[in-house]
This record gives structure tokens, sequence and C-alpha cells, in this order.
């Protein structure tokens, strides 16, 4: 067995990577269940549509503040606080909506979780120089990435269907009990990050600091603007960003009009796509030991962008299959490695404002993205929108990080 094999990234590793899990699979269940009760009660696509934006919009009004909170305070307690709110706020519905489930009602408890996990995917990424060598940074974040698919995206949904189908109370208990669980495991991490070799949890910000929130937020936005390896990732993380959510709000369409697959094979579809990402979060760390960071990143986002087009112009189900699981292994290359360089040029005093900006580039700008997917569907066609926005993401990722020298390979593992 290879050493790589072998890497134990520490005891305070293992306890945040089995509370990532549990809340993995909290979303898991409350994301496919939340739309489900709402199409079983309000079955109107504008109120489908509403609950989406109203669960993501956390992310465009509280990213930034949630970057300062998150370097200002002791960040397991907000992850763990954060999961408290979650499994509450479930575990309340699961009996409220019992009787009562009017929209105001499930939008209230959507963007509750929006801002709960808001904060919770700021500050945990935050933690994790603190908790591993910085030479095992692509390891561990590949491990979180792989619970993360497998929990989130190919049990919850499926687990989520199983439960409504008894009741919609035992799907929201079970999210909320996994959310709870998530909170528990977390307690076992403050003593052992605070003994032997491991560092501490992460020291309050200096007073000087804590002049205002917008203070704060400029100083962070400063720092990504003024380096340039930040800066042009991160232009690079809201273009694909954009791309993804053109491309994924059509997905769907892309299946049924031009593939011409049942409900069965559009969710083998997304399966396909989610096993490439667990593959790549295996391939990504040992590819990161042997390649730049910028040239593996700048490489799997221009490959992305291929995968993008040949989906568009594929007609047998079996291409699609295998450019969405190409596309899983490539996303994994960029997302991986790049997350990792970026914790490892981040002081640690900023570690969760630079985060809270590279989820805003992200994820908030994905609701244009849809937009601007269904518009060039409606001008184009919806194989068109594939074909048009992977173009754009190869060439702008060629562009872009075009005047990055290659950051070294990830420090080598010592061996054994």
């Amino acid at each position: 067995m290879s050493h790589s094999r072998r890497t134990d990234l520490g005891r305070p590793f293992r306890w945040l990577w089995a509370s990532t899990a549990a809340s993995n699979a909290g979303d898991g269940i409350t994301r496919t269940l939340l739309p489900l009760l709402v199409v079983a009660h309000h079955p109107d696509p504008a109120a489908v549509a509403g609950l989406t934006t109203v669960n993501m919009l956390p992310w465009l009004l509280f990213a930034l503040p949630a970057g300062v909170l998150a370097d200002r305070f002791d960040r397991r307690r907000i992850v763990l606080g954060s999961n408290v709110v979650r499994g509450a706020a479930l575990l309340g519905a699961a009996l409220v909506l019992a009787t009562d489930r009017a929209l105001p009602l499930l939008y209230g408890l959507a963007f509750l979780l929006g801002i709960a996990e808001t904060l919770a995917d700021t500050a945990a990424p935050a933690m994790l120089p603190r908790l591993v060598e910085e030479r095992h940074l692509e390891r561990a974040n590949g491990r979180l990435s792989a619970a993360q698919i497998v929990l989130n995206e190919m049990v919850g949904p499926p687990v989520a269907g199983l439960l409504a189908g008894l009741t919609a109370a035992a799907a929201l208990a079970t999210g909320g009990t996994l959310y709870a669980l998530a909170a528990l495991l977390l307690l076992g991490l403050a003593p052992l990050a605070r003994t032997g070799p491991e560092p501490a949890p992460p020291e309050p910000a200096p007073p000087g600091a804590r002049d205002g929130v917008l203070r704060d937020i400029r100083q962070g936005l400063r720092f990504v603007l003024g380096h340039r390896t930040l800066r042009l990732t991160l232009a690079a993380s809201a273009l694909y960003g954009l791309v993804f959510s053109a491309t994924f709000s059509m997905l769907v369409l892309l299946s049924e009009r031009t593939l011409r697959l049942s409900q069965t094979g559009y969710g083998l579809l997304l399966a396909a796509g989610s096993v490439g990402a667990v593959t790549g979060s295996w391939l990504a760390p040992r590819a990161a030991d042997r390649l730049p960071t910028v040239r593996l990143g700048r490489w799997s986002l221009a490959g992305s962008g291929a995968a993008y087009v040949t989906l568009g112009l594929a007609r047998h189900p079996a291409l699609a299959a295998l450019a969405l699981a190409a596309n899983g292994v490539l996303m994994m290359g960029w997302n991986i490695p790049v997350m990792s360089l970026r914790q490892r040029l981040t002081p640690e005093d900023l570690q969760g404002r630079v985060m809270s900006v590279s989820r805003l580039c992200s994820w908030g700008g994905m609701p244009v993205g849809a937009t601007l997917g269904g518009l060039l569907a409606a001008a184009l066609t919806v194989p068109a929108v594939f074909v048009v926005c992977g173009s754009v993401l190869a060439l702008g990722a060629l562009l872009l990080l075009a005047p990055l020298h290659d950051e070294p390979p990830a420090p080598p593992h010592e061996k054994g």
C-alpha cells in the first residue's frame, strides 16, 4: 500500500470529517424534501422556484458578514451553533408542518436553513488549515468533498424520497437528528485541537479588527483584490459558477427532449456526474502531488468546458453520461487544488473572509447563471446552451489564468 493511502490526517480532522458527513446527509435529505413539500401542497412552478431563491438568498446577503464572524470568533463554535439551529428548526418543523404547510412557513424554514448553511460552510473550511498540516490540505479537502458528494447528492435524495413516502414529519425529524449529531461530533474537536502537537483553534481577532463589520469586509476584499493569484482564481470560480448553473438548469430538458430519457434515466445521468466527482476527489490530491497547482487547475477547468461542449453535442445517453462523469472528475481537479492553494496563501486571521468571498463568487451568481441558461435556450436551443457555455468556460479559464505563474506542487509527503 502506498504512503499516500496511509496518510493519517489526525484525530481533530476525523472529528471534523464525521461532523461534516452527518451534516451533509442532513443537507441531502432537506434539499430534496422541501421542494417535495412545496410541490405537494403548492403545485405552482413559481412557488417551487421561489423556494430555491429563498434558500440561496442568504449567500448573497450574509456571505461576507459570515466571513467576518468566522475570523472574529471560534470557528468550531460557529459550525456547532449552525448545526444546532438547523437541527432544532427541522425537529420543530416536523411538529408544525404536520398540521400546517403554508407556503410562508416552508419559505421561512428554507431561509433559516440557508443562513445557518452560509455560516457553517464559511467557517468549516477556514478551520481546516489549523487542523491538518499544510502538506495534507489536498487530501483533507478531497476527503471532505467525497463525503459531501456521496451523502449530499447520492445518498440523501433517495433516502428523503423513501422517508417522505412514509411521512414528511419522519423525513424532517431524520434531517434534524443528523444535524444534531453533526453538532455533537464537533464537541470532540475542541479538546483534541488544544492538546499535543495539534494547532489550537483560531484566536480572537485583535481589538483593531473589531471596529466594524464593514471595515473587516473591506480588509478582506482588499487582500483578495490585491493578490493576483487569489483575484484571478476567484474570477475563474465565478465564471465556473455561472456556467454550472446555466447548464445544470437545462440538464433536465436536455435529458428529456434531446436524449429522450425517462425520469430514471435522468437520475442515472446525475449519478454518473456524482461518481465522476467522487473519483475526482480521490485523483485530485494525487495529481496535485505531481503537477503545479495553477497548471492543474487551469487545464481541469478548460477540460470541464470541453466536457460541457461534448454533452451539448451528444445524442446518445452513454456519451452524455461519460461527459458528465468526466466533468465530475475535472471539477474536482479544479476545486480541491485551488481551494487548498487559497488556504495556503491566506493568513490565519483572514481565512474566513477569503472563504466567504470565494463562496460568494462561486455561488452568489448562480441565480444569474440559471436565468442566462433559460434565455440562451429560448434564443438558440437547449443543446446550444452547453456548447456555448462550455466554450466560454474553456476559453475563459485559459485567458484568466494565463498570467499566473505555476505554483509548485503540494509539499511532498514525508516517508513514514
